[in-house]
């Protein structure tokens, strides 16, 4: 494996001898040569010009099917017309106000046309925005400090949210609360307790015996960023929203991967299961920066809604924000949404899903390399491991190696996305796009195995 490795890093110089000056000069400016973590790589950052469709070309004018696409907000491919179309538009009559625009109704309104549960919603700016506004609405709601989360969930960057993702410990009926890196007050640890990711009765138990002091429960229906495509089970699922409810406590759905992308409806569609708030984000804007947190209108009105007098003593939560009216991002939002709901298009999503993750797994077959392909719709993660995995614990005693190998492999052949993420489809892909990515993963693979 050795020597694949050093012929896709030759490979990848050779290629991208600009980005390669390019990151000589910007580790002077940005830490690491990036803008934010997620776009660090060895030997060196791909840094890109230009995207469009189903791909994107770096500065040397190399192009790349992009797997990562945004990371996955960009649902209809990058740039799609129709949402262009209506962002050049509405940048000629303003970009954002404090004022609320109508253009914020309007979009809620067709969010809750698929996804009912929402009730009542905000627009924010991110989605760890999204969810650390829920936290907040739990915990004001409930008159109760602490959350629960699980193991190997990612929910963004905000340090209430960094808890046990890839850095994880104790017993696995038992997971320690952890800092995810340097920097998160110990106060924030001990008001987190952190749950085992796809452990029925371990979460139960858990639950149970902090019942009294939990606001919510934060989960990831279709683990994200660290879990990386893996799915949780449904049965899992009911007993987490049977025992919240029976406790009082708030089930959150972060919902900024899958929210209009493994459905209309999102996730809740999917497993039938209605939470009490939910976090969205990534393609909810269409390609621009956008997030919303909702549900039920008597938690939502009860502690968001703001007083109305000195005769309302209702304790409510302060949220707002200079680009909360952002109308760009709104109309971006609206367009998309009309695209996303045209008969056929979410269905070919999916099936490109089903495509690649089938595929993978063939070609590992073929070659006699231990492939799982994991995923919904249109996510898909890849691991190299005798079962698939089912937790983060799993994913660490996959075989690491081999998948860095991996990705860097695609990387030098033309398919972006970046080390251990989950993968997506997109509306701009055709079968084409399809049969290329998995003809350069067979030869990836092919490499890997001969050496």
């Amino acid at each position: 494996m050795r020597q694949a490795r050093n012929l896709f890093v030759e490979r990848y110089r050779r290629r991208t001898p600009e980005s390669r000056r390019i990151y000589g000069e910007a580790r002077r400016h940005l830490p690491g040569g990036v803008p934010g973590n997620a776009g660090y790589r060895p030997p060196y950052p791909l840094y890109v010009e230009r995207a469009a469709g189903p791909f994107l070309w770096d500065v040397d004018g190399n192009r790349y099917i992009d797997s990562l696409i945004g990371g996955g907000p960009h649902i209809l491919g990058h740039s799609p017309p129709a949402v262009m179309d209506a962002v050049a538009e509405q940048i000629r009559s303003g970009t954002s106000t404090i004022a609320p625009p109508a253009t914020a109704l309007v979009l809620a309104r067709q969010i809750q046309k698929h996804m009912p549960h929402m009730e009542m919603m905000r627009f924010v700016h991110t989605g760890s925005e999204a969810v650390h506004m829920s936290m907040r609405v739990a915990r004001a709601f409930t008159g109760r400090a602490k959350v629960g989360k699980f193991e190997g969930n990612f929910h963004g960057g905000y340090d209430n949210l960094l808890v046990s993702g890839t850095s994880f410990g104790g017993a696995e009926e038992r997971p320690l609360s952890l800092p995810e890196g340097a920097g998160i007050p110990r106060s924030v640890l001990a008001d987190t307790v952190v749950l085992p990711f796809n452990n029925t009765d371990a979460t139960v138990a858990l639950i149970e015996r902090h019942a009294s002091e939990l606001a919510a429960v934060v989960v990831e229906a279709v683990g994200g960023t660290w879990l990386g495509g893996i799915v949780a089970d449904q049965g899992f699922l009911e007993a987490l929203r049977e025992v919240t409810a029976r406790h009082g406590i708030l089930l959150i759905f972060d919902e900024v991967i899958t929210g209009f992308r493994v459905a209309l409806g999102g996730s809740a569609e999917v497993t039938g299961i209605t939470p009490d708030l939910t976090a969205l984000a990534k393609t909810i804007g269409g390609g621009f920066p956008l997030g919303a947190f909702g549900g039920r209108r008597d938690i939502m009105d009860q502690v968001v809604t703001p007083r109305r007098g000195p005769d309302d003593d209702r304790l409510t939560i302060f949220q707002s924000g200079t680009f909360q009216s952002n109308l760009v991002s709104l109309t971006a939002g609206l367009a998309m949404l009309s695209e996303l709901e045209k008969p056929g298009v979410l269905d070919r999503l999916n099936d490109h899903g089903d495509q690649v993750r089938e595929g993978m797994e063939k070609i590992g077959a073929n070659l006699g390399l231990p492939i799982r392909a994991v995923g919904q719709g249109s996510i898909f993660g890849v691991y190299f491991a005798d079962e698939p995995p089912r937790t983060i614990r799993d994913i660490a005693d996959s075989d690491r190696e081999l998948a860095a190998t991996f990705y860097l492999g695609l990387l030098a052949h033309g398919v972006y996305i970046t080390p251990y993420h989950l993968g997506f489809t997109n509306a701009a892909q055709g079968r084409s796009e399809i049969d290329e990515l998995l003809d350069i993963c067979h030869s990836v693979l092919a490499t890997i195995g001969e050496g």
